[in-house]
């Protein structure tokens, strides 16, 4: 009989954001567990209808909708607040600093609120009871994580984990400057998974600092399934580069369109190729053609908005030769992960996890690169002869099946379920 899991998300199945994150752990976990998804989907989500039938075979999906907090829902939970551990904790901790207190205190009360509404859901559920021995997989470390941890003060036979990413993670990703309740959450796991060595080390010295805990902390990337091809070399004289992400302002697109403005004529052609939507691509696409207006050996292409299959498409029928972001910030993120698996060289900046992905097959920029030094990084792999392309294209495709192959870190996850669980 297969041991009960329960995989709490933010929206998943009910749209197409954590589908690239979510659905190869998910194909690989259903194997050795019975599955149960609580998604806390609002209705706008749901509405998109998104739930594939063979995505969903065998799995049930339950919806606890993010609670929506007004005034008088924190005015009650404010009572519970001020008599819990949890939040007497909480208030001597923002207490200690001197900046952002109200801030940070409202915060950590709106929190603690949304926890407690989702707390009563999981409690009406039943996902629970019984005697049977349960895991929680909360795929962020956010409020439905703290509700099962509450919750989980009542059954010995549940176990919780929690995953940790960017927003859920960073002091710097969120109002105030405070993650709330994260001592709390810890201290009601059974083990954190961070996806790199970088965001572990982060947790320990501005989380965690210099409290003892026997909570386990571990490294356990995402994955990206096996690619149907390896890049061929080109057989023209165009350079084609990816990019691939939300146009928003951390991910600092037009960086990338200053680069090539700074990329010389003699240095040959280049054809950009950009995939993603957001809220900044109508100013993007006008930044590009002012930016880029006068340069013949220039040629760029906004592809908007994909679904997932249609990026592995375009892998699979397009030719690349180099994949490039300019974020400000990232985990370990999933589309470098993808373009290595292909044996694509990656340009990306110094930051979050990527130094542990860039290693010998492309150019790690820094933190805030210049135009010329994106330029210098397109010119020099554009520039290499094709044995240098060839070594490069097998050391992206080396690191990925190292580290990011989805067969990988799925046993890993699920070797850390079993060993935590079994304490």
């Amino acid at each position: 009989m297969k041991k009960k899991l329960i995989l709490a998300t933010n929206s998943f199945p009910y749209n197409t954001g954590e589908k690239a994150f979510i659905l190869p752990e998910l194909n690989r976990l259903r194997e050795r567990y019975d599955i149960t998804v609580i998604s806390h989907a609002d209705a706008e989500q749901r509405k998109l209808d998104y739930v594939e039938p063979e995505i969903l075979k065998g799995i049930q999906v339950l919806c606890f909708p993010r609670p929506v907090i007004r005034f008088k829902d924190k005015v009650r939970a404010l009572f519970s607040y001020l008599l819990s551990v949890d939040g007497r904790q909480e208030i001597r901790e923002i207490w200690k600093c001197r900046e952002d207190r109200r801030e940070r205190i409202y915060q950590s009360l709106a929190f603690y609120a949304q926890s407690l509404a989702d707390q009563k859901e999981l409690r009406a559920s039943g996902m629970f009871s019984g005697a049977e021995p349960v895991i929680y997989y909360s795929f962020w470390n956010t409020y439905y994580c703290y509700s099962a941890v509450r919750e989980r003060r009542r059954h010995p036979n549940v176990r919780v984990f929690s995953r940790l990413h960017g927003f859920d993670l960073y002091h710097e990703r969120v109002s105030g400057d405070r993650q709330p309740l994260k001592h709390q959450m810890e201290a009601g796991t059974d083990g954190l998974l961070f996806l790199g060595d970088f965001a572990r080390q982060y947790y320990q010295e501005r989380i965690r600092e210099s409290r003892s805990s026997d909570v386990p902390l571990y490294v356990c990337p995402l994955g990206t399934e096996a690619p149907a091809r390896r890049m061929p070399p080109r057989e023209d004289g165009i350079f084609r580069v990816l990019s691939c992400s939300a146009v928003i302002p951390l991910k600092r697109v037009e960086r990338i369109v200053d680069g090539l403005a700074a990329v010389k004529a003699e240095e040959g052609k280049i054809q950009w190729t950009h995939i993603g939507g957001g809220e900044g691509l109508e100013n993007l696409r006008k930044y590009a053609a002012e930016r880029l207006k006068d340069k013949e050996n220039i040629q760029y292409t906004f592809a908007g908005q994909m679904e997932h299959e249609e990026v592995v498409r375009y892998y699979e029928t397009e030719q690349v030769e180099c994949f490039i972001t300019t974020s400000a910030t990232e985990g370990v993120p999933v589309s470098v992960m993808e373009a290595m698996s292909y044996g694509i060289p990656v340009i990306a900046t110094s930051v979050g996890g990527i130094p542990e992905m860039v290693r010998g097959n492309g150019i790690l920029l820094s933190c805030d690169p210049s135009a010329e030094e994106v330029a210098a990084a397109l010119d020099k792999l554009c520039r290499l002869d094709a044995e240098e392309m060839i070594a490069r294209k097998d050391r992206s495709y080396e690191l990925w099946e190292q580290s990011f192959a989805i067969e990988t870190t799925a046993r890993r996850l699920m070797d850390i379920l079993e060993t935590e669980s079994q304490r």
